[in-house]
C-alpha cells in the first residue's frame, strides 16, 4: 500500500550514566513518542565483478540487513535495482524479490550498450524516507568493444535545420584540499590535531605536501599525505593569528588556502585506542573557558547507530581531563564519541572504529593450486568463530579471470562496516579490513578523522525531521481508481475483485474503493510478465463504473546528475578494455553475439503556428517527435507508457501516479491533446489508457506562446475502434512483476569438447549455505585461457557478521 502518510519523527536517543555519578534517564535532547515503529535497512549488492564488456552478463546477489545489527531482515520484500548510465539515466531496472533478506538477479549487457562508467543503485521503498542515506551505489565500468559511447545529452540545431546531438562541455578535473579539526573546531591555546583530505573532482584521493604558515610568516608545521590524499598534523593556534596552508599536489599544481579560524572559547577532544579494552577520550579547553565554566558537569556519550551504549559525567576542574570508555559494550563498527556541555548541548564529536568481539574466520581454498584448461575445480569454504566452532552463513561466490578483471575495491565487510556509515568516495575500502594490512586500524582512524567529520550517516539523520511517505513492501501493490462512465466522478464503497492467475500463493483478492474512488490490494507476489483481471461491482453484485489501473511498482527515485568529467583512463581500465575487447571478439568467431536493431524515429523540424482555443503558439526550433505506430509498439502497456519511454523529458505525473507531465528547465509542463486534428476542449483523461493497437500515430511538439511560455502538444491519430470499449468495469492488463533471475550457465566438460571457451567469469554461485560443520563446496569447470583465477566469497552469518575472503589458483 503506497498511501502517503503525514508522519514526522525527530530522531533521538536515550542514555543512562554508568560512571561514578548516579544513574539517570534524562534524554540528551527532548524526545516525543513516535507514532510509528522506526527502523533502518541497508542493502549490499555483490556482483561477479566491477568491469564488464558489451555482450557480458552482470550477475548479482543482494543482501538486505537491519542497519543497526547487520542481521538479515524481513522488513521489505521488494528491492529496486537500477543500472544508471553515464548520462544519469536509468538504462535498465529490475525489481527483485527478497526472501529472508536475500535476492538474486542479473542484467544482460547487450552489444549496443554504450561504454562508460555506470552506477548500480539498489534501494527499498522504505529507504526512500531517508533520502540517499541508505541507498546502495556501486560504480560499474562497461567497455563497448564496438566503440559505442554515450556522448549525447543536449540538442542543438545543425545545418539545414536538422537536429544533432552534442555533449555538454566536460567538467574540469580540479583538485582541492579540505581540513578537519579533530572534534569539530580548533580552540585558541589548545593543542589540536587537524586532519586533511585532498581529492580531485571525482572524489579520488590525490597526494599532497605542504606547510602551515602563520600570518607573521612563521612555518608552524609541515605535512605529507598518504597516496590516498589523507593526513594530519598537530598545531597550537594562538589568538590574533591567522593560518594558511601552502603546498603542492602530486601533479605539481600549487595551492594556498586558509585554515578554519580557532575559537576564542570552547572544547576539543582527542581519542586514543589505548588497548583492546577501552578508548581514551582527552577533553581539553583553554583558560578563558575554564574560568567561565569551572565546576560545571560535562557529559561524554558513546553512540552506535544513534543509540547510546555508554555515557558518563565529569566535573570540569582542569584544562585537560582524560576519560576511559570501555569497549565491552561497544557494537562492532563505527561509533561516535560526543561531548555535551552542562546544558546538554553537543560541543564535540569524534568517530572511532571498534573491531568486532565476535570474530569470524572464513577461508576458501581450491582443491589444488594448478589446473589444466577445462579441468574441474572444487572450492571448499569454511567458517568458524573465535572458538573454532562452525558458523552458519549465507554466501555468494564469483570466480573470474584475474588477468582481465581488476580486483574489486569493496566487499560486503567494508560496505556494511564502513562505507554505508561514512558516505562519499572511499578509495579501496577493502584495504581497511584486510588482515594482511598491518596499518589498517591507523588508516581507518585517519579516514574517520577526515571524511567522517562531515559525512557520518547517523549525524545526518539526527539533524533531520523525517517525513514517512513510503511504506515497506511485502509484495506488489495493485492500485487504481473507479469512476463514473459518463463523468469524471469517483465511485466510493464499491467492490474491486482481482484475479491474478500467475501469482505465487493467493490468486484472488478483494478491496473496497475509498471516498476518492481509489482501491489498493497489497502483498501480491508476481513474477515475470503476468495478466491481471480486475472487475468492479456494487454490493448487489451489479457491474458498475469505469476501472483504471496504476503502475504496480513505485516510481523510480530521482537520478542525481553526475558531471561528465574529463580525466585520463586508469591503467586498470586501459588493460581491461584491451583484454576484454580481444577476448570478446575472439569469442564471437565461434558464436553469434546478441544485438538490438533500433526502430527508426523521424525527427521533423518545420516552423509553424498553431491557433488553439485560448492562445496562439509557435514552434521555436525544438525537435518534433513523430512515431508511426507498428505492431512492435504493442509491447508498451498503454499510450502513457509509450510516451514516457519514447519522448525525452516525459515522466509519469508524480502527483497522480498516472498521466504524463514534461520537465523543461526545471518547470513542469502539462501537455494538451489534439486528436484526429481536433483540439480536445474537455481535457479528457482517458487517452493515456489507450492501448497502442488503437493508435495510428503520435506526434509531440514543444511550442511557445507569444509571451514566451512553454506548451507541449500531443497529436494523436486514432483508429475508429479506439473508444468502443463495452465493459468499462472489467480490465485485463499485462504487468511485469519480480525479475525471474537466470541461472548461470556452467558447462560440463566431463567428456572431451572442442568448443572454444573464453569466459571471463568462470563461475557465479549466488546461493551458498554452510552446513552444520560450517563448510560448503562449489565445483565448476575452467575455461581455455591459461591465466590466474581470482575466487571471491562474500556473505553474512546468521548472527549478522559480514564475511569476505579471496583465494586463487592458476590455469596452465
Amino acid at each position: 500500500m503506497r498511501k502517503r502518510l503525514p508522519i514526522f519523527f525527530a530522531v533521538f536517543a536515550f542514555f543512562c550514566l554508568g560512571q561514578q555519578a548516579s544513574a539517570q534517564t534524562k534524554p540528551l535532547q527532548p524526545a516525543a513518542k513516535a507514532p510509528y515503529q522506526l527502523f533502518f535497512e541497508k542493502v549490499y549488492v555483490h556482483t561477479d565483478r566491477e568491469y564488464y564488456a558489451s555482450g557480458d552478463d552482470l550477475w548479482f546477489k543482494a543482501y538486505l540487513v537491519n542497519a543497526t545489527s547487520n542481521h538479515p531482515t524481513y522488513t521489505s520484500n521488494n528491492l529496486y535495482i537500477d543500472l544508471i548510465s553515464p548520462d544519469s539515466k536509468v538504462y535498465a531496472r529490475e525489481i527483485i524479490r527478497m526472501d529472508n533478506g536475500m535476492g538474486v538477479g542479473d542484467f544482460k549487457l547487450t552489444d549496443s550498450i554504450p561504454g562508460g562508467t555506470y552506477h548500480l543503485r539498489a534501494y527499498t521503498n522504505w529507504m526512500r524516507n531517508f533520502g540517499d542515506n541508505f541507498v546502495f551505489d556501486k560504480k560499474i565500468t562497461i567497455n563497448n568493444v564496438l566503440g559505442v559511447k554515450i556522448i549525447a545529452t543536449a540538442n542543438q540545431k545543425g545545418k539545414g535545420g536538422k537536429t544533432k546531438f552534442v555533449a555538454p562541455p566536460p567538467v574540469q578535473n580540479v583538485d582541492h584540499v579540505s581540513f578537519f579539526p579533530e572534534g569539530g573546531s580548533m580552540i585558541q591555546g589548545v593543542q589540536s590535531i587537524v586532519g586533511f583530505k585532498a581529492e580531485d573532482a571525482l572524489g579520488n584521493g590525490v597526494k599532497v605536501q605542504g606547510s602551515i604558515v602563520s600570518s607573521q610568516g612563521d612555518t608552524i608545521s609541515r605535512f605529507v599525505s598518504t597516496d590516498a590524499g589523507l593526513g594530519s598534523f598537530a598545531m597550537l593556534p594562538s589568538s590574533a593569528t591567522q593560518y594558511k596552508v601552502v603546498g603542492t599536489y602530486k601533479n605539481g599544481r600549487p595551492f594556498n588556502v586558509s585554515l578554519p579560524a580557532a575559537l576564542a572559547e570552547g572544547y576539543s577532544i582527542h581519542t586514543k585506542n589505548i588497548d583492546s579494552n577501552s578508548v581514551q577520550i582527552i577533553v581539553s579547553t583553554n583558560q578563558a573557558t575554564l574560568d567561565k565554566h569551572k565546576g560545571k558537569e560535562l557529559t561524554i556519550a558513546a553512540k552506535h547507530t544513534n543509540k547510546i551504549y555508554f555515557s558518563g559525567k565529569f566535573t570540569l576542574n582542569d584544562l585537560q581531563t582524560a576519560i576511559n570508555v570501555p569497549k565491552a559494550q561497544a557494537p562492532a563498527g563505527v561509533s561516535s564519541m560526543m561531548l555535551y556541555d552542562e546544558a546538554l548541548h553537543p560541543n564535540c564529536e569524534r568517530l572511532i572504529y571498534v573491531a568486532g568481539k565476535d570474530n569470524v574466520n572464513i577461508t576458501a581454498l581450491a582443491d589444488k593450486a594448478t589446473f589444466a584448461p577445462k579441468e574441474k575445480t572444487t572450492v571448499t569454504i569454511n567458517i568458524t568463530d573465535n572458538k573454532k566452532q562452525p558458523v552458519k552463513a549465507n554466501l555468494s561466490m564469483a570466480a573470474v579471470d584475474e588477468s582481465v578483471v581488476p580486483a574489486d575495491e569493496t566487499n560486503i565487510v567494508s560496505y556494511l562496516m564502513l562505507q554505508s556509515e561514512v558516505r562519499g568516495k572511499i578509495d579501496n575500502a577493502a584495504q581497511y579490513f584486510d588482515p594482511a594490512n598491518v596499518n589498517r586500524f591507523k588508516q581507518i582512524d585517519l579516514l574517520l578523522l577526515t571524511q567522517g567529520w562531515r559525512d557520518f550517516v547517523w549525524k545526518r539523520l539526527a539533524d533531520t525531521a523525517l517525513n514517512i511517505s513510503y511504506l515497506p513492501e511485502s509484495g506488489f501493490t495493485v492500485s487504481g481508481r473507479l469512476r463514473s462512465i459518463l463523468i469524471n466522478k469517483p465511485l466510493p464503497n464499491m467492490n474491486i475483485t482481482l484475479f491474478a492467475p500467475g501469482a505465487k500463493g493467493n490468486k484472488l483478492f478483494g478491496a473496497r474503493t475509498d471516498a476518492g474512488g481509489k482501491y489498493y490490494l497489497d502483498g501480491i507476489q508476481l513474477y515475470g510478465n503476468q495478466t491481471l483481471k480486475l472487475s468492479a461491482s456494487d454490493d448487489k453484485g451489479k457491474k458498475t463504473g469505469w476501472i483504471f489501473l496504476d503502475t504496480i511498482a513505485s516510481n523510480p527515485m530521482v537520478v542525481p546528475q553526475r558531471p561528465m568529467i574529463s580525466q585520463d583512463p586508469s591503467a586498470d581500465l586501459e588493460a581491461f578494455n584491451a583484454a576484454s575487447s580481444a577476448r570478446m571478439l575472439e569469442s564471437r568467431k565461434h558464436k553469434l553475439a546478441d544485438g538490438i536493431q533500433l526502430n527508426e524515429v523521424t525527427i521533423r523540424d518545420a516552423p509553424k503556428t498553431i491557433i488553439l482555443r485560448d492562445q496562439t503558439v509557435q514552434s521555436f526550433g525544438y525537435p518534433e517527435y513523430y512515431f508511426d505506430i507498428t505492431a512492435k509498439d504493442n509491447t508498451y502497456k498503454d499510450l502513457e507508457d509509450f510516451i514516457v519511454h519514447k519522448v525525452p523529458g516525459a515522466q509519469t505525473n508524480p502527483d497522480t501516479s498516472s498521466g504524463v507531465i514534461f520537465y523543461f528547465q526545471g518547470k513542469k509542463i502539462f501537455p494538451r491533446f489534439i486528436v484526429d486534428k481536433v483540439e480536445d476542449v474537455f481535457e479528457r483523461i482517458d487517452y493515456y489508457t489507450l492501448t497502442m493497437d488503437q493508435v495510428n500515430s503520435v506526434r509531440v511538439n514543444h511550442m511557445i506562446t507569444m509571451g514566451g511560455g512553454d506548451v507541449l502538444l500531443i497529436y494523436l491519430s486514432l483508429k475508429p475502434s479506439a473508444f468502443e470499449k463495452k465493459q468499462f468495469n472489467l480490465l485485463n492488463s499485462d504487468v511485469t512483476g519480480y525479475y525471474d533471475a537466470r541461472v548461470f550457465y556452467a558447462p560440463n566438460y566431463d567428456s572431451s569438447s572442442d568448443r572454444t571457451d573464453k569466459r571471463i567469469t568462470l563461475h557465479w554461485e549466488p546461493n551458498i549455505t554452510t552446513d552444520a560443520n560450517g563448510q560448503a563446496t562449489v565445483s565448476f569447470y575452467n575455461a581455455d585461457p591459461k591465466s590466474k583465477i581470482r575466487v571471491v566469497v562474500q556473505g553474512v552469518t546468521e548472527n549478522g557478521v559480514p564475511v569476505a575472503t579471496t583465494t586463487g589458483y592458476v590455469i596452465k
